[in-house]
């Protein structure tokens, strides 16, 4: 039945007249965020393993129940916070603490200290009897005896202190006059080398050979050494310590600096010494006789301040006690300032090509000397090639750096930490009358036509020896590490409040994860219908299935597939 075309018309004007549906607007309000949150928060404090939070959510309790947990929470949480501030303080504030190391360490594997020896006597009476009172030469020798010295009356502009105290000294070659190391004779000219200290004129023996040990230019004293044929020098420090033996041991190829050759005085080192009294002008003490400092082959010696007094006229064993610091390699991610301590190459020093805190605080006294005074003295490091010696009248000006300015040395002990690994040395020593017959009849001291005055006034007898062969060292570690200091955090959490990594979880997921994924159910379900897309709208009710999307497209192609094949059949 036809419908007539003016009703069709009317039909069609009435649709067009008919307002549109408006889209509505399906922003999530913030009411609808306010119950996604309230519902989330009240089924995590229903199901948290955290202690305390049930009891304050459950709204059937009484309100002064509630408050009673409450305060409890809050409680714990103060006090578990306090002490996991006192345990951060801690691991950030003392990371390292020193043990003893579980190894024992073998002396066979360490050097046998370097020795230096000085001779109290600060010249020979019969070098310097010629000179003239109002040379400089003179004034120097002065200042070396420690005496006043009248700089009014000195003639001369200056002299090279090294050459003058090698002139006016007594040589090491009438200094040690018997030497015997590791059960074996030496000539002493071959292990003893001259060196300038701040006693004068000294003798060392073991100490790293001047190329490993000068970063610049070489003293003037230690320009003519020449090792023992056969020796093989070595760049030994204690952190790195020998080479690993490989196939030729040390008896075919010695190292220098000297391992040590085992225990007790027959395997050490004996020395005897001359003083020759006779012949002295002036000590740098108030008595005769030698002073012997035992240090690490790779630092600087100290002789005034540290040495030992040995007496001529008796016999000194020096029982040796090694000291070892270890620190383990990790420790070097803990701030230096923290850990207190530096390693080989963090710091380098300008003059001295291995880093020890007496190196360094011997360059850092150099320094505040060439700041305050402009100079150096001539057995201080010279840091620059142009720094020059202290003349005469800087005298009082050297002194005062050197032994009333505390800041100074606080500041070069600040600057300088000690050593992650040190080797040291110190020594108890033991004397006693030297016996003039049975010291006429020592084997090694045959030939010499010494008569009991002289022996009692000018000879000295020196035994350096280990008494165990192996010794503990010190090592460094960590005091609370991260897994120690994290250990720490959850077992206050755990025992306080319950709290653990999966708690974390949990907050993540009720704050985050869980609204956001109820907001996207919210706004699919308030969708328009005509904007919701059914993949298998073709297909009947009963036959809706779920299609992925990485098979979709092939779900597709092959509904289409037949109805191709039909529409290119040539039949």
């Amino acid at each position: 039945m036809r419908v007539p075309r003016n009703r069709q018309r009317a039909l069609f004007w009435s649709q067009q007249k008919r307002p549109k549906p408006q889209p509505k607007n399906y922003r999530i309000t913030l009411t609808t965020w306010r119950r996604i949150l309230s519902r989330n928060t009240d089924e995590f404090c229903r199901n948290t393993t955290i202690h305390g939070l049930k009891y304050i959510n459950n709204s059937k309790m009484r309100n002064s129940d509630r408050f009673f947990f409450g305060i409890a929470l809050l409680t714990v949480l103060a006090i578990a916070i306090y002490l996991i501030q006192d345990a951060f303080d801690k691991w950030n504030t003392n990371p390292v603490i020193v043990g003893i190391d579980p190894e024992l360490t073998s002396i066979a594997n360490e050097p046998f200290p370097a020795v230096t020896i000085c001779n109290l006597n600060q010249a020979l009476i019969e070098r310097v009897k010629n000179l003239a009172n109002d040379s400089i030469e003179f004034a120097m020798l002065q200042l070396l005896c420690r005496r006043k010295v009248d700089i009014e009356i000195v003639k001369g502009s200056g002299s090279n202190w090294e050459e003058l105290i090698l002139n006016i000294s007594q040589p090491c070659k009438s200094m040690v006059i018997n030497c015997r190391f590791g059960a074996d004779d030496y000539e002493c000219a071959s292990l003893f080398h001259p060196i300038v200290t701040d006693e004068g004129l000294c003798c060392v023996f073991n100490m790293l050979h001047p190329r490993f040990m000068y970063r610049k230019s070489v003293p003037y004293s230690h320009r003519n050494i020449s090792l023992p044929v056969g020796f093989h020098a070595v760049n030994w420090n204690a952190e790195l310590g020998y080479r690993k033996r490989g196939s030729q041991p040390d008896v075919d190829n010695p190292l220098y600096p000297r391992r040590s050759q085992g225990t007790g005085e027959s395997l050490g080192l004996s020395l005897t010494l001359d003083v020759q009294a006779d012949d002295y002008y002036c000590s740098s003490s108030s008595s005769i006789g030698f002073k012997i400092a035992l240090h690490s082959p790779n630092e600087s010696p100290n002789v005034r301040e540290t040495g030992v007094l040995l007496a001529p006229g008796m016999e000194t064993k020096l029982r040796i006690d090694p000291a070892k610091i270890l620190t383990e390699k990790h420790l070097r991610n803990v701030d230096r300032m923290s850990r207190r301590c530096l390693f080989r190459n963090e710091l380098k020093l300008r003059w001295f090509a291995h880093y020890t805190q007496r190196n360094c605080v011997a360059e850092c006294m150099s320094g505040w000397l060439i700041r305050h005074c402009g100079c150096v003295t001539f057995y201080m490091p010279r840091l620059n090639s142009n720094d020059t010696i202290c003349p005469l009248h800087k005298r009082e000006c050297v002194e005062l750096i050197r032994f009333r300015t505390i800041v100074a040395m606080e500041s070069c002990l600040e600057e300088c930490l000690p050593s992650c690994f040190d080797l040291s040395f110190s020594a108890i020593a033991y004397s006693t009358r030297i016996s003039h017959d049975g010291f006429r009849e020592t084997p090694s001291n045959r030939g010499w036509n010494f008569s009991d005055a002289y022996v009692e006034r000018s000879v000295a007898v020196v035994n350096m020896y280990f008494k165990d062969p192996t010794f503990r060292a010190n090592k460094q570690t960590e005091f609370i590490g991260f897994s120690d200091f994290l250990s720490c955090v959850g077992g206050l959490m755990g025992l306080f409040l319950g709290f653990s990594f999966l708690s974390i979880a949990e907050c993540i997921y009720f704050a985050l994860i869980r609204p956001c994924r109820t907001c996207s159910e919210i706004r699919q379900l308030n969708q328009p219908k005509e904007q919701q897309i059914n993949l298998n709208m073709n297909l009947p009710a009963g036959n809706i299935r779920y299609i992925s999307p990485a098979n979709w497209f092939q779900n597709e192609l092959a509904h289409q597939l037949p109805h191709n094949r039909q529409h290119f059949n040539p039949a």
